[in-house]
């Protein structure tokens, strides 16, 4: 029995993390289109609108979702139709009100709160995602707590493939007299419907749907759990949206006019950042397989196995986040010239590539963490974080700019990562040996692929073709993995800890 619930976990964080990485790469491909289409202006118009739309989400969505979940896996069947139904219930009339709250107020909190007016058709739009992304978000976790992670895994990428094919096909064909702008959030709404039809198509096939309404008690029970999970994510979430919402004005009184401002915007948050996370899809799956391993060892006591796990987990973290650093360092400017024909967005790379290694550390340390049940450590942290992020957006970058704001993303980044790390380390009594792991590869890197990066420019001057420089890229990363085995920093046993 233990055996079957085993296989049943890792088949389902298997499934997530295959749709994961796919909607990722469908997103990062997506981007590309939609930097070219509207522009860097625009791109931060656009971009402006999701602090708002993250704040609602959490409050009508994330909580519940998870509540849902938690109640589903833990009560008996009979009570699972009457659970799934009080959290569509309470999601919905949130989400409603939401709804009808950013109708009436579109004008104020576009001039008041974003600072741009010409968001307000945006969010006009956007109001009409809420009850759909809200029902959405209950049923999936209805189906996580069945321990059943195709449906939602397959919700994603039919909301992402919708999305694409709907905003490429009318921006490409200019089926309708409305601005890309308006088609973008257009395909939002579109996309999440497609994905809510789907969803309840396969709830309604479930058996245990007996009674129109659901009962008191079982409402009440979804109430209760989701309000301190919406609360702590509500403060992630606000602290979040004042940090995006302050950049642009920030950036003015630091001398920028606002289109540059919006400019500089929407290249970071667009275009530069979910670059920067675009290689920590291998993290981000790594940590989604990491929990229920992590919880299983901790819950048989098995402190050995998750030192193991721990170490291992970082080490790949850490070499995956130097060579992703490398990379940019040397082809940040090349990379965003040729993929977004934006120089700005070059600059950015480069700089920010110091992120890496800290970023993707730090999501594998924090699944860790929440595997051994102590998220209210990562929610602390992450807090911390922010609060530095703000600090320096405040007082840094009026005075130095962009400039001020990317020193305090990544010492913030640092202090999370560090903390993280000194919590695990007293707690699990794991050591990283920081010269192997991340001194020496990154000097070997760094060295590699910038005497590549020479000689590809001399070649690139003597053929007059610049893709050049891009496939020399894959005899690199192949001497760099070489690098890696012959060091002993990658092993073929590592795979086992996640059996």
């Amino acid at each position: 029995m233990r055996c079957a619930v085993k296989d049943q976990l890792l088949k389902g964080t298997m499934i997530l993390t295959i749709a994961g990485f796919a909607t990722r790469v469908i997103g990062f491909c997506y981007r590309i289109f939609l930097a070219g289409e509207l522009g860097e202006v625009n791109l931060g118009i656009y971009q402006l609108i999701f602090p708002v739309y993250s704040i609602c989400f959490t409050i009508y969505a994330a909580g519940i979702q998870t509540a849902v979940s938690q109640l589903i896996s833990h009560q008996p069947q009979k009570n699972h139709g009457q659970i799934i139904k009080a959290g569509i219930t309470l999601s919905l009339c949130l989400a409603v009100i939401l709804s009808f709250s950013l109708f009436s107020f579109r004008t104020v909190i576009a001039h008041s709160f974003l600072g741009a007016d010409k968001t307000a058709p945006l969010l006009f739009v956007l109001a009409f995602i809420f009850p759909f992304c809200g029902v959405t978000s209950t049923i999936n976790g209805y189906f996580y707590g069945k321990n059943n992670a195709r449906i939602p895994a397959v919700t994603q990428i039919i909301e992402q493939l919708v999305r694409v094919v709907f905003v490429v096909s009318f921006c490409f064909y200019d089926l309708l007299p409305v601005s890309s702008l308006i088609l973008s959030v257009a395909g939002l709404v579109i996309g999440e419907l497609a994905s809510n039809f789907y969803n309840m198509y396969h709830l309604i096939k479930e058996s245990s749907f007996t009674h129109l309404f659901c009962q008191k008690a079982q409402f009440g029970n979804v109430i209760r759990m989701a309000l301190p999970l919406t609360g702590t994510k509500l403060i992630i979430a606000l602290l979040g949206s004042v940090e995006s919402v302050f950049i642009p004005p920030i950036l003015c009184r630091a001398g920028s006019s606002l289109e540059d401002a919006l400019a500089i915007y929407g290249i970071l948050t667009g275009v530069v950042l979910p670059f920067i996370l675009f290689p920590g899809t291998i993290t981000n799956s790594l940590s989604v397989l990491l929990l229920p391993a992590i919880s299983r060892a901790s819950g048989k006591k098995d402190n050995h196995h998750v030192r193991q796990t721990t170490s291992v987990t970082v080490r790949y973290s850490l070499l995956l986040g130097v060579l992703t650093c490398a990379v940019f360092l040397n082809y940040g400017m090349d990379l965003g010239q040729f993929v977004f024909h934006s120089e700005n967005a070059g600059k950015l790379l480069t700089l920010l590539a110091f992120l890496c290694p800290f970023l993707y550390v730090t999501t594998t340390l924090g699944s860790i963490i929440n595997g051994l049940g102590k998220t209210v450590i990562t929610f602390a942290f992450t807090v911390i974080g922010l609060i530095i992020r703000i600090g320096c957006l405040f007082f840094l970058a009026p005075v130095y700019g962009i400039f001020g704001y990317l020193f305090g993303l990544l010492c913030s980044q640092i202090v999370i990562c560090l903390c993280h790390g000194i919590y695990l380390m007293k707690k699990t009594h794991i050591t990283i040996q920081v010269a192997k792991y991340f001194v020496w590869p990154f000097v070997f890197l760094v060295s590699l692929l910038y005497i590549s990066k020479i000689f590809c420019r001399n070649l690139i001057h003597l053929t007059n073709q610049p893709y050049l420089s891009y496939l020399l890229l894959i005899p690199v990363l192949f001497v760099s993995f070489l690098y890696f085995y012959q060091c002993g920093l990658i092993s073929k046993k590592d795979i086992k800890l996640f059996r």
